[in-house]
């Protein structure tokens, strides 16, 4: 039993070669470069994004387009009524207070 220890497979000599061994730190490089590998890659993504997106075809846009000038024409209507009406009401009401 006593024969059953454990064997250490690293010998001094490794542990000195690890020692003296240099290290390979990889050296980051400057912020520029960093960056612009960012800003690259966010162009490439977008543009790869924008090759995906369904496009409306003109006839659509200028439907929408005339179905938005339409309302906004018809509310600014509907909104001139109101206030002529309430206009009318304040001013008799004013009149008859002085």
């Amino acid at each position: 039993m006593a024969e059953e220890k454990k064997i250490n497979n690293s010998t001094p000599e490794t542990k000195v070669e690890k020692k003296n061994k240099p290290k390979s730190v990889e050296k980051k490089p400057n912020f520029f470069v960093r960056a612009g590998k960012k800003i690259a890659k966010f162009c490439k993504d977008t543009v790869g994004e924008l090759k995906k997106v369904v496009w409306t075809s003109k006839s659509e846009v200028w439907k929408s387009f005339e179905l938005v000038i339409a309302t906004v024409v018809a509310l600014s209507v509907i909104i001139l009524a109101i206030d002529t009406v309430a206009s009318f009401i304040f001013n008799g009401i004013a009149g008859l207070i002085g």
